[in-house]
């Protein structure tokens, strides 16, 4: 029975297996004026969606039994004008793909933010009665995410990708470099119902133009000087799978023209050949450049970028998702541990605060290559403040002052000694000098005037431990020095 829009209250269905999420659902819709329906279990849910005609439901993934995609797929196939939102305590990129695989209308996570719910019901319910498109989808195993972020940015993302992983359109991936553009490729064709086939990827500015054709179109035996023998190209090798061409931007006006008959034709030769051949393959395309703007300087063909802009995504740099910096440093620990067999690293949380500060211009290569520098630099278990690049600290003002991350650092850091030294305590450092060791104990050797008596004892260590600590650490009393 088709429910009327026009009336209040909907009637919605609330599915999961926690009690305390099931009272904040019910007294967070029914005070929004709509009609909560809950249910423990998918039982409960199936025997409710009979007895009711409801437009939206709440589904939990993680459910005893049948999980929550599968049990989306399930009602959907049997009620395709319901709309569902998928809820999950784990936040994760295939999560996120599979849930909007399986038809869901959004996402969410876990714990809820009440006005954000209220918003995302009100969103859904104000959707056209359509009927949805979810079947033929086929279920991909998890596999460890490519991508990690838990920022609205990125959780829009793979959303994103959850859309058209299945729906075969071609894609345009915009963004700057080191943004992840390729990830997100073969994030779509690992989703997509080509996942078992070739994801082929050439890189437009990396291959000379004279050999751009003969790497996109393959050539034939004797076709120029230097082929002795058959190739293929990448159009060929992509048939049934995904071609990925990163940087478009940089392919010359001359292929444009060729890829796009390829694209319009589904056909093509190779280089000294005569034969058509067919190629079935869906292509997605990256660049960090404005295609229109080449378009406007006649550097790129306007159907070309019609044809390739069917399903437009944008990523946006490192600095703009800032939150996102700690996991991804995390990551990047495990990962760096795991291919260079070196012993896994922690981060200070001061020096995770300066790179969640950075802005990263090289994005998320950049920091992938300086925690990766840091994980074999670094000869201790955790990599400190003072271990940090100084660039990280240089480019990064964080006040109005134009003060630095650095100075602020050492600035709190005088006080801390000024501050132990005033009152007289000792040992108050005890735990903080195996992360600033070097920068404390040239302040409280300076503020003591070179009493290593005294810094020692300030310290909480003897004085023959202090002196090894200076000839270790290669601290010199520069006033004596300028003596």
């Amino acid at each position: 029975m088709k429910p009327d829009l026009n009336k209040k209250p909907f009637h919605i269905l609330v599915l999961d297996d926690e009690k305390s999420i099931r009272w904040v659902l019910d007294r967070t819709l029914t005070q929004a004026g709509y009609t909560p329906h809950l249910a423990t279990n998918t039982e409960e849910a199936r025997q409710l969606l009979s007895k009711h005609s409801f437009r939206l439901a709440l589904v939990d993934i993680n459910l005893p039994g049948l999980d929550g995609l599968s049990f989306t797929r399930e009602i959907l196939q049997k009620y395709p004008t319901l709309l569902t939102i998928v809820m999950t305590g784990q936040t994760t990129m295939y999560n996120t793909v599979e849930a909007m695989k399986a038809g869901a209308f959004d996402y969410m996570s876990k714990p809820f933010n009440i006005n954000e719910v209220e918003e995302l019901v009100k969103s859904a319910l104000r959707v056209p009665y359509l009927t949805s498109e979810n079947k033929g989808l086929k279920k991909v195993k998890p596999a460890d995410d490519f991508m990690t972020g838990k920022s609205k940015i990125m959780r829009n993302l793979y959303k994103s990708i959850g859309r058209v992983a299945a729906k075969d359109l071609t894609v345009l991936i915009q963004g700057e470099s080191g943004t992840g553009k390729e990830l997100i490729a073969r994030s779509i064709h690992q989703h997509s119902l080509r996942s078992e086939q070739p994801f082929i990827a050439i890189n437009c500015a990396a291959i000379p133009s004279e050999l751009m054709e003969s790497e996109l179109f393959g050539h034939e035996k004797g076709a120029f000087t230097g082929a002795t023998e058959r190739k293929l190209g990448k159009l060929e090798l992509a048939s049934q799978g995904t071609l990925f061409l990163d940087e478009i931007g940089d392919m010359p006006l001359r292929l444009q023209s060729k890829l796009l008959r390829v694209l319009q034709e589904k056909q093509f030769e190779r280089l000294g050949g005569h034969k058509l051949i067919s190629t079935d393959m869906r292509v997605i395309a990256a660049t960090h450049q404005n295609l229109e703007t080449l378009i406007s300087k006649s550097k790129f063909r306007k159907d070309l970028y019609y044809r390739l802009n069917v399903f437009p995504i944008d990523i946006a740099p490192l600095r703009e998702r800032r939150e996102d910096i700690p996991l991804l440093a995390e990551h990047f620990l495990r990962k760096g541990s795991k291919e260079m067999a070196v012993s896994y690293k922690a981060i200070e949380p001061d020096a995770l605060n300066v790179l969640t500060q950075f802005a990263w211009p090289g994005n998320i290569r950049e920091l992938e290559n300086t925690v990766k520098s840091l994980m074999i630099t670094n000869v201790t278990e955790t990599i400190t403040l003072e271990s940090l690049p100084k660039n990280l600290f240089k480019s990064q003002p964080i006040t109005n002052s134009g003060e630095t991350l650095e100075d602020l650092a050492e600035r709190k850091l005088e006080l801390m000694v000024k501050d132990a030294i005033e009152l007289g305590r000792d040992c108050l450092m005890a735990e903080v000098l195996p992360q600033l060791e070097r920068p404390l104990l040239r302040l409280m050797l300076e503020e003591t005037k070179w009493n290593q008596q005294k810094a020692a004892k300030i310290l909480g260590i003897n004085r023959n431990t202090l002196r090894k600590k200076i000839e270790t650490l290669g601290i010199k009393n520069q006033r004596s020095m300028q003596k």
